[in-house]
């Protein structure tokens, strides 16, 4: 293993450590009010074509970093949703 890529391995757990902060203060507070749910869904998509790009080079290390992503991304989006439709019905 290299310093990059021991470097990438850590800032992939940064990534997803980051987001499972935010899963929990959407969990805690019950709100997603603040977010942006049009910001959150580019975001998604980007993640989702970059993941595609790690795949088509076969890079592993890569596509095992941005898998974590997607799956913490998705439960953030997926709760963000949650909640901001479960506010609207009041």
């Amino acid at each position: 293993m290299t310093i990059l890529d021991l470097l990438t391995l850590l800032s992939y757990i940064a990534l997803n450590v980051d987001i499972l902060f935010q899963i929990k203060r959407i969990y805690e507070t019950k709100s997603s009010r603040d977010l942006s749910i049009v910001g959150m869904s580019i975001r998604y998509a980007a993640i989702l074509i970059i993941l595609i790009k790690f795949m088509r080079i076969s890079d592993v290390p890569l596509i095992i970093g941005q898998g974590l992503i997607v799956l913490t991304f998705t439960t953030y989006l997926v709760l963000a949703l949650y909640y901001r439709h479960a506010r609207a019905r009041g």
